[in-house]
C-alpha cells in the first residue's frame, strides 16, 4: 500500500537542511514504531539514519546493492510515515508533553502569586498542581 510518503525519503547529499529536518521525523517515528518493521530491514534503516551509513557501507554489510539498500530505507520510512499517519501517537505524546509543560508553568504562576499575597492555602495547592505537572512531565520524557 503507498502512502505517496515514499518519495520523501531524500538523499543525504541532496539537501542537508531537508535531510537533517526529515531524519529527524523519521527517528521520532522510528522510536514508536521501529519495532513493527522487519528486522532486517530495521537493521539497514538503523544504520542509515541512526549510524549515518552511506549505502555502499550498508550495502557490503549485508551484501545488497546500493540501490537495494535504497529501497529498504525508502520503504522502512514510507511505513513509518504511514503508521503516524494513522496512529498518530508521536503526535499525541508531543500533545501531551506540551499540555503538561503549560500546566507546570501556570501552577508555578499561581503559587508565586499566592506566595506574594501570603495566601498560604492557595500556594500549597498551586505548589502541588505544580509537582503533579512535573511528574507527568517526567514520566513523559
Amino acid at each position: 500500500m503507498s502512502t505517496g510518503n515514499e518519495n520523501k525519503i531524500c538523499a543525504k547529499k541532496a539537501d542537508a537542511k531537508d535531510w537533517l529536518a526529515e531524519a529527524a521525523h523519521l527517528s521520532v517515528y522510528y522510536e514508536y514504531y521501529g519495532a513493527l518493521l522487519p528486522e532486517k530491514q530495521r537493521l539497514i534503516f538503523e544504520d542509515y539514519i541512526a549510524n549515518d551509513m552511506s549505502l555502499s557501507e550498508i550495502s557490503k554489510e549485508y551484501g545488497l546493492s546500493r540501490q537495494g539498500v535504497y529501497d529498504a530505507v525508502r520503504r522502512c520510512g514510507a511505513k513509518l510515515y504511514e503508521y503516524e499517519e494513522k496512529l498518530r501517537l508521536a503526535e499525541r505524546f508531543h500533545g501531551l508533553e506540551e499540555q503538561a509543560e503549560r500546566i507546570m508553568r501556570e501552577a508555578s504562576g499561581i503559587a508565586a502569586d499566592a506566595k506574594e499575597r501570603e495566601t498560604a492555602e492557595t500556594a500549597e495547592a498551586a505548589e502541588k498542581l505544580a509537582a503533579l505537572a512535573r511528574e507527568l512531565w517526567e514520566c513523559l520524557q
